[in-house]
């Protein structure tokens, strides 16, 4: 794995890429305000279909954009989910008379971003609307991963390239619905490396040892269940995988059954570092074993599908079609959905639909889609709540410098324990807020609206899961706060507390993540109920930093860190501790002003 790249800023480099795809493929069309490829030949009587998630798996999922395939792909920065805002606009992009459906990867900020988007979406009167989450990989068993579900792996691309093709043969919203759950319970998946992925400009990052191959990894540079050394030989490393994938007797990770007689499609997928040399000898070397097996697929693809930037390693999926017609379609006419034309620019067939007339003479410039930027939301009348300007604006100021600060070692955790983004996601945050309070948020002393724009900032500029956290909180606390505001002058430990509380439970009909689980809700919930009960400001901070350094003891259940091994010598989780960073700002911020009274 090499740590070079050709370009170094992955901030600038999402939309770079994005634009380069569609001046390679012509029936594309880019919005470049929220980061979405679109079909420019889509078609409104037919379902349309979304995917998307964090950047760096190209080309899923903006590479299977197109008339068979997909409407539309929305991303995140490098391996954090995009925002509502951005989901729900793609979704505006290509409405359909039929309905939408969101196929995601099961991961948990994808469920929050594009679940929130489809709330919103059904909100506004729009009928048909669901989410399809998809899970695929057998590494992390029946009991670790009972909380969060199997992860997905590249099994999601084919599950695109099914529901793709159903939708232009026309079926109905259900019908794909229901072909979309039959597809995810019968895939599954394992991945290994050999190194981890770089991401570009990024300083910290894993390696792993010589001689040394890690398996059921997951496609954000998290470690593997099992880290193998010394390295296998190449017959020995895919048996173990297949033997993942199709031993029944593993209770933990038989998710699928597979049987010689059943009809079985082989999907082998490049990470993204592996030469195509060796891809052809996996597949190989896959096949000869399978056969030995009885197992004879009746389709094999093989290529670079859903990738981890350019990490060395392969993950081998194995779809029983036998298994779907059991409740919805045949053998027959599946494999007619597998084997259907497309328009996009990276499944690996040359049955493509020919590029339409207005399309092909299109100018770089009428490839952008510039969307109106929505007129911004201005609260007019109800309940304010005010306190000193000066004491508002020093504790959003430290308290967001105080995580800006922090980039370093919640990047370095997460490097251990997730996907190394936390700590860049953060400082977007905190930079957001920092901007805003330079340019006058809460000039006024209004929290109300305050609380109102800060939800949209953290919601623009965080992605990810924690952003996800922070923007439904905020949404909460805000609606709390303005029903409360006018019976009461001037709110105290207690105000916070009552309104953070019933914010807390709004927030927890979106996660299932409690106290426990080794989240950010170990440093959030303590620190909410420590409002209502203390006198100081320092003694909830405390509280939280408390519950945010104790996550280093336990065992995480929910997010990325769910998925990695532990050792007993973890770090604290860093979305706990991200929101350790900002009490101690705020109480610093108070400080301050109390300094000079």
């Amino acid at each position: 794995m090499t740590d070079r790249h050709v370009f170094s800023d992955h901030s600038t480099l999402v939309l770079k890429s994005l634009t380069g795809l569609i001046n390679v493929q012509h029936n594309l069309s880019a919005i470049p305000s929220i980061k979405t490829v679109i079909d420019a030949d889509h078609d409104d009587s037919k379902v349309s279909l979304l995917c998307g998630g964090g950047s760096g798996h190209e080309p899923g999922s903006t590479g299977f954009v197109g008339r068979g395939l997909l409407s539309a792909s929305v991303c995140g920065d490098v391996f954090a989910s995009p925002s509502a805002r951005q989901v729900y606009g793609a979704m505006k992009a290509v409405p359909s008379k039929k309905g939408t459906l969101l196929i995601i990867t099961n991961y948990t900020g994808d469920n929050l971003h594009f679940g929130l988007a489809c709330q919103q979406a059904r909100a506004d009167g729009i009928s048909n609307v669901d989410i399809l989450p998809v899970g695929d990989d057998v590494s992390v068993g029946r009991t670790k991963g009972a909380l969060v579900g199997r992860r997905a792996l590249a099994g999601t691309i084919l599950v695109c390239k099914f529901l793709g093709a159903a939708s232009e043969a026309d079926w109905s919203f259900d019908d794909i619905r229901k072909l979309g759950t039959g597809l995810t319970g019968a895939i599954a998946s394992i991945a290994c490396t050999l190194g981890h992925c770089h991401v570009p400009g990024r300083a910290e990052y894993a390696l792993i040892p010589e001689d040394t191959v890690e398996i059921g990894l997951g496609l954000h540079n998290e470690p593997g269940v099992w880290v193998v050394s010394p390295q296998p030989s190449s017959t020995e490393l895919i048996a173990r995988m297949l033997k993942l994938i199709l031993d029944m007797d593993d209770p933990e990770r038989a998710f699928v059954p597979f049987d010689a007689s059943d009809a079985i499609i082989l999907f082998i997928n490049n990470m993204g570092g592996m030469s195509t040399l060796e891809m052809y000898a996996i597949a190989d070397e896959t096949l000869l074993q399978l056969a030995k097996a009885g197992i004879k697929p009746v389709r094999v693809f093989c290529g670079t599908f859903m990738t981890s930037l350019n990490a060395p390693g392969f993950s081998l999926s194995m779809l029983n079609l036998s298994l779907i017609t059991k409740t919805i379609s045949s053998v027959e006419e599946l494999l007619t959905l597998v084997d259907a034309p497309h328009a996009s620019a990276s499944w690996p067939t040359s049955n493509v639909f020919p590029l339409p007339d207005a399309l092909k003479q299109r100018t770089r410039e009428e490839r952008f889609i510039e969307v109106p930027k929505e007129a911004e939301q201005v609260r007019v009348g109800g309940p304010t709540l005010h306190v000193s300007p000066e004491t508002l604006a020093s504790v959003l100021k430290h308290g967001a410098q105080a995580v800006f600060d922090s980039e370093a070692d919640l990047t370095r955790w997460d490097t251990i324990v997730g996907d190394g983004d936390c700590g860049e996601t953060c400082a977007r945050g905190a930079q957001a807020i920092l901007d805003a309070v330079a340019s006058g948020l809460g000039s006024d002393g209004e929290v109300v609206e305050v609380l109102r724009l800060l939800t949209t900032l953290i919601d623009d500029t965080c992605g990810g899961t924690l952003g996800a956290i922070f923007s439904i909180f905020l949404a909460a606390l805000t609606t709390e706060v303005r029903q409360r505001a006018s019976d009461v002058k001037t709110p105290d430990l207690k105000f916070w507390g009552s309104a953070a509380t019933a914010a807390i439970e709004t927030l927890k009909r979106s996660t299932a993540a409690r106290v426990g689980h080794r989240t950010v809700m170990d440093s959030l919930i303590p620190f909410v109920e420590a409002l209502s009960n203390v006198s100081k400001f320092s003694e909830a901070v405390e509280a939280c930093k408390e519950g945010g350094e104790g996550t280093a003891k336990l065992v995480a259940k929910l997010g990325r860190a769910a998925y990695v091994g532990d050792n007993g010598d973890l770090p604290p989780d860093p979305g706990a501790m991200s929101l350790v960073a900002l009490t101690k700002g705020m109480q610093k911020g108070l400080e301050v002003v109390g300094s000079k009274a």
